[in-house]
């Protein structure tokens, strides 16, 4: 039974914070080296008409895209799709891609001069190579840009992997690895929620991401929600970078104690507590029904049904697990349309990474 104490404690913590909705991959056509299909332009419009609050706009080998008249903070989170080879990984040459969102469009040209592999030829209309990297190198990047307050995030990863092995692509904790892809019911989509299970299985603390990098018009069917102070890219990436979001158009909102969604904490003594709400139009209809599962990593713990239209509230008390997390589902579609990221229990303080992430 939820309390109304329990309430309190949840909203406290998001005290000042309101539900945005928006897409984290996307490409624009801004010119140079982008491929996206839309003028970004245009997208201000086409957003407005999907009720999209923000989108990362991740144009390839160029921050060009950032600088147009029509950029905006808040709308728009500025950031890059780069791709690089990892040239000492096991077996064969592994190439992948992956997504750089900042706080702040000046920081991505300060991080390709860090790292001159890039060979970055400077300025706003400045272009950058895809690069070589050692596995170490490229951990020093990601960890630079979880520096400047930036989310570093595995893109369509299932679809680039060149083995079944899980870990294939893990480099560090505290990255995301993008699940919902292109839509929320899609081949890819399956593929990779299914390499995220495999990831926490195997003890990694990824979060689970969503984007829909269809390069064409703003769309609606690989959503975020994120709950923020402001409608800016900063305060979007001060949750973000801490993992603080929601897979899917729904919000989740979940705390242990004071620890919320994306953070580590002891479970012992603590009590877990949900909130599901907030359904972006794109998914909320009266006539369906949903429901809303709280796992650890032995499976559903506390399910029941959960409204559209208003906030529905979970709570248990804690056992010692490796985590929680919560998953909202269409039962009318029988369809996935949220995954909230997990709460990690930390029985100890040997976890220093963890200990720099922000619980409250």
């Amino acid at each position: 039974m939820i309390c109304k104490q329990d309430i309190e404690r949840l909203e406290r913590l998001y005290e000042g914070c309101r539900a945005y909705h928006g897409e984290l991959h996307d490409h624009s056509d801004s010119g140079g080296t982008s491929d996206g299909k839309c003028p970004l332009r245009e997208w201000p419009a086409k957003m407005r008409a999907l009720h999209m609050d923000f989108a990362a706009i991740l144009d390839h080998k160029q921050i060009r895209h950032m600088y147009q008249p029509v950029w905006e903070d808040g709308l728009f989170i500025p950031g890059t799709e780069p791709g690089t080879h990892i040239t000492d990984s096991p077996a064969e040459d592994k190439a992948m891609h992956y997504n750089i969102l900042l706080p702040c469009r000046d920081q991505l040209e300060t991080l390709l001069n860090r790292f001159p592999e890039y060979q970055f030829s400077g300025g706003t209309e400045g272009h950058f190579k895809y690069p070589d990297f050692t596995r170490e190198r490229f951990c020093e990047l990601i960890d630079a840009v979880r520096a400047m307050g930036g989310l570093f995030v595995h893109p369509h990863p299932r679809q680039l992997m060149r083995s079944n092995d899980p870990t294939d692509y893990w480099f560090r904790d505290g990255t995301g690895i993008e699940v919902f892809y292109i839509s929320m019911d899609s081949e890819e989509t399956r593929a990779n929620y299914a390499l995220w299970l495999d990831l926490l299985a195997a003890g990694k603390r990824v979060w689970a991401c969503a984007g829909c990098d269809l390069h064409s018009d703003p769309r609606d069917t690989a959503l975020t929600t994120v709950y923020a102070e402001s409608r800016s890219a900063r305060s979007y990436l001060s949750h973000l970078s801490a993992g603080d979001f929601t897979c899917g158009p729904v919000g989740v909102r979940m705390a242990v104690g004071s620890t919320r969604t994306g953070g580590s904490c002891s479970f012992r003594g603590q009590k877990l507590t949900v909130c599901v709400g907030d359904f972006h139009e794109s998914v909320s209809n009266p006539a369906h029904e949903y429901r809303a599962d709280i796992l650890n990593e032995n499976g559903v713990v506390l399910s029941g049904p959960v409204s559209s239209g208003e906030d529905s509230w979970f709570t248990l008390e804690t056992v010692d697990c490796a985590f929680y997390r919560a998953e909202v589902f269409d039962v009318t579609r029988n369809l996935l349309i949220a995954v909230g990221n997990p709460i990690w229990n930390l029985p100890n303080e040997q976890a220093a990474f963890f200990s720099t992430l922000p619980d409250a």
